[in-house]
């Protein structure tokens, strides 16, 4: 056997141990279900594995904030990166539940497309979707009166259908602002939300509500079937009806527009890899992949140089369609009152109350 120097040696030793400590290299993601989580494997899991080397594990189910924070207290974090509501996230990193995100790790120049919305303290917008008034186009076609705002909706007389709205039991989704809206208070007035007064304006729509929907599915049956003629839903569900052959009319204006965020769990034991995909999946390119194959619209708006103009135009982060629409206040859903509760839980108590009456 041919005997190796003590620097021959060493030269192996090193390079055994990096190509070993690239191959341990990995990251857990909690990607979200159905398209969401396909997307984010396609678009964005596996290029980023085949550019790093760094192998991910994907659980493809929806991150819940509870299951976050269980993990997380009872120091037993097992998942590096998670997809979360601005509210949700918000929320856990108050309770120091979130490691704040090091934009040093991220390339300064990318992250400077994006808005300031976007760029949280606790997380990276993943993409935007948004609640929007829809309408059935058969029953409002092109050129004659339409809704054309949550007041309109409000006012039955002259815009007489059947109404439906997203059901306001998880307390960081519902009708909130779209009552404060068609009550008359400006998109730069609504927070901090009036509860009081979003309640009397339900109170007013609430006999003419055939159906307070929770799932999108749900929006999406209410609409194929022809069982009603306008309501509350997301935009993504419309252009999905619309692709599968029922037109639908999207109202962009006071669009709601929400999103979800990248966000690393406190004592993630990969949070330099975590940042890296951050990065890699924040970049124009990956974005517009990941819009193809889900209709969310992309949180990098120059992502817009790689989309069918098509497509681009039924995007809530389109420019022409973002500038009628308001971000949604995550942080003032996540604030903690007196009674120790956030106003998220509180307004999910409140309607429960409401709704029964």
């Amino acid at each position: 056997m041919t005997k190796l120097k003590h620097g021959a040696i060493a030269l192996v030793c090193i390079i055994g141990c990096a190509t070993a400590c690239a191959q341990t290299r990995t990251l857990t993601v909690i990607a979200g279900g159905g398209l969401q989580g396909e997307g984010v494997f396609k678009a964005f899991v596996e290029p980023f594995e085949k550019e790093t080397g760094i192998k991910v594990y994907v659980v493809r189910d929806q991150a819940m904030a509870a299951q976050i924070k269980l993990k997380a207290k009872s120091g037993k974090v097992d998942v590096d990166l998670a997809v979360l509501t601005a509210a949700s996230s918000s929320a856990l990193f108050h309770e120091n539940l979130l490691e704040p995100i090091d934009y040093r790790q991220i390339e300064q120049g990318l992250m400077a497309k994006f808005d300031a919305e976007s760029r949280k303290p606790w997380g990276v917008q993943v993409f935007y979707s948004s609640w929007v008034l829809g309408l059935d186009a058969s029953k409002y076609p092109a050129g004659k009166p339409m809704p054309s705002s949550w007041a309109d909706f409000w006012d039955v007389s002259r815009f007489p259908g059947t109404r439906v709205m997203q059901n306001g039991e998880l307390g960081s989704q519902g009708p909130f602002e779209e009552a404060l809206l068609a009550d008359g208070v400006p998109v730069d007035k609504l927070y901090p939300l009036d509860i009081d007064r979003a309640f009397r304006s339900l109170d007013k729509i609430k006999p003419h509500i055939r159906k307070w929907w929770k799932l999108g599915s749900e929006q999406m049956q209410l609409f194929s079937s022809g069982g009603t003629a306008m309501g509350m839903g997301f935009d993504g569900r419309f252009t999905a009806l619309t692709q599968a052959g029922k037109p639908m009319t999207i109202v962009w204006h006071q669009a709601k527009m929400g999103g979800v965020y990248w966000v690393i769990p406190k004592g993630a034991k990969n949070v330099k890899e975590a940042h890296q995909f951050i990065e890699f999946a924040s970049r124009a390119q990956p974005q517009a992949a990941f819009v193809r194959m889900t209709g969310y619209a992309p949180a990098n708006p120059e992502a817009f140089a790689f989309i069918d103009k098509e497509l681009a135009k039924v995007l809530v982060s389109y420019p022409d369609n973002r500038k009628q629409g308001y971000a949604v206040n995550g942080d003032w859903y996540a604030q903690v009152g007196a009674d120790g509760k956030t106003n998220s839980e509180r307004l999910a108590q409140r309607w429960n109350e409401w709704i029964t009456k």
